[in-house]
C-alpha cells in the first residue's frame, strides 16, 4: 500500500545520522469562532441598523422641509391674520402646492418611513404631527389622518424623545456632520466574514 506525504522532507545531516524536518506552513491561532447563531444574530443587527440609518438618511430631509415650511406658514399667519381672506387663499394654494409635490414621496413610503418621519417631524417642530395637522387643518382632518394612520399601525401622537432614540440621533449627526460613523463599532459587534 503506497503512502502519501503531503511534504517531501528535508533532512538534516548531524554526524553519521540524518534527521528528517517537516516545514509546514504558518499557522494563525485565533480565539473560537462564535457559534453560527451568534453571527446570524450579529448579521441581522447589522442589516437592521443599515436599513435604519437608510431610512433615516431618507426622512431626515422631509422633516427637516416639513419644519421650514411649520416655521413659514407661522410667520404668514402672524403677519397676515388667521381671520384674513388673504391667509385664507396662501394656505389653500400651499395645501394644494403640498400635496402635488409630497403626496408622491408619502404614497412609496414605508410604513417603517412613516413613523420616523413622524418622530422626525416632532423632533425638529416640538410639536406631534396630530396637533399640527389639528392647528392648520381642523379637528376634523386631524382625527381622519389619525384613523388613516392607526390603520397602517401608527399614530400621530407619536413623539420623539432623543434618550430612548441614540441610533438615529447619532445617523443625524453623521448627517449634519457629513463625518463617518465610526461610533457604530462602539455600539454593534462587527460582523465576522
Amino acid at each position: 500500500m503506497p503512502l502519501l506525504y503531503g511534504q517531501q522532507p528535508r533532512r538534516l545531516l548531524l554526524g553519521p545520522d540524518s534527521i528528517p524536518i517537516y516545514v509546514m506552513d504558518p499557522v494563525e491561532i485565533v480565539e473560537k469562532a462564535p457559534p453560527p447563531e451568534r453571527i446570524a444574530q450579529i448579521r441581522k443587527q447589522w442589516a437592521a441598523f443599515y436599513r435604519l440609518r437608510q431610512n433615516v438618511h431618507f426622512v431626515y430631509p422631509l422633516a427637516k422641509e416639513a419644519a421650514r415650511i411649520v416655521r413659514e406658514v407661522d410667520n404668514e399667519r402672524a403677519r397676515l391674520g388667521e381671520k384674513s381672506r388673504d391667509y385664507k387663499r396662501y394656505s389653500k394654494r400651499l395645501k394644494k402646492e403640498l400635496f402635488e409635490k409630497y403626496e408622491p414621496i408619502f404614497r412609496e413610503m414605508t410604513v417603517t418611513q412613516g413613523i420616523l418621519l413622524i418622530k422626525l417631524i416632532h423632533r425638529e417642530t416640538g410639536i406631534d404631527v396630530y396637533h399640527l395637522i389639528e392647528d392648520y387643518m381642523g379637528e376634523l382632518q386631524a382625527s381622519f389622518w389619525q384613523g388613516v394612520a392607526r390603520l397602517y399601525g401608527s399614530n400621530l401622537k407619536l413623539t420623539y424623545d432623543p434618550a430612548q432614540e441614540p441610533l438615529i440621533e447619532a445617523i443625524i449627526a453623521e448627517i449634519e456632520t457629513g463625518q463617518s460613523a465610526d461610533w457604530v463599532s462602539q455600539v454593534y459587534e462587527m460582523p465576522v466574514e
